[in-house]
């Protein structure tokens, strides 16, 4: 990669964060949803917004693009199926435990829903994002934060949370606070810049010939 895009992508991982935090924050809050599959309709919905967003940056404006990329995202991700009904029956059955459970799953999904703005970055910049192409890149991107793993986002997670703070009362334990006039420092830019490192030989793998 040259030195220009180097730059570029280091300068804009933090925009791009803090664009989507609103989405982020949002999609937090949504495995505290207690009806089946409605979570996950408003999850898939959430990473649309994030996707128009990004692609946005890119002038990348097709109506049809950010749909095709979440669908090919999500049906990657469609084995975890079985897992989701079976949390779902949980909250109603055991509701202490299933409330660790969303907890957990809350700050998780936030950092996935970070992960994903930038993936989808980088599939942008180098090229890789057109109407042919949309469902794999979805596909690629579920496949490459699944590879890097949900550990390499504690740090910015954990980053993001003590900046924005948490609102009194926000929720059950989620991240929470004001995403919207979030300051993000030079902590969290080291943050993401170290997540896209990661995540840029991966995409590099899955999207040889894209």
């Amino acid at each position: 990669m040259s030195d220009f895009t180097r730059t570029k992508s280091a300068a804009s991982g933090p925009d791009i964060v803090r664009e989507v935090l609103v989405e982020a924050f949002g999609a937090s809050a949504t495995p505290f949803v207690p009806v089946p599959f409605l979570d996950d309709y408003l999850h898939a919905r959430l990473l649309r917004r994030i996707a128009v967003k990004v692609l946005a940056r890119h002038g990348l404006g097709a109506a049809s693009l950010p749909k095709s990329i979440v669908d090919g995202y999500v049906k990657e991700g469609a084995s975890s199926f079985g897992k989701s009904i079976v949390v779902g029956a949980a909250r109603f059955i055991v509701r202490k435990v299933a409330i660790v459970l969303d907890v957990k799953k809350s700050y998780d999904v936030f950092g996935e829903a970070i992960a994903f703005a930038l993936a989808l970055d980088l599939a942008a910049e180098n090229g890789w994002v057109h109407d042919r192409a949309a469902a794999r890149v979805g596909g690629a991107i579920h496949r490459t934060l699944q590879s890097v793993g949900s550990g390499a986002l504690e740090a910015l997670v954990r980053a993001v949370r003590e900046t924005v703070g948490q609102a009194a009362g926000g929720g059950r334990g989620g991240p929470s606070g004001d995403p919207a006039t979030a300051g993000l420092g030079p902590a969290i830019g080291a943050e993401i810049e170290k997540i896209r490192l990661q995540l840029q030989p991966i995409m590099r793998r899955e999207l040889p010939a894209t």
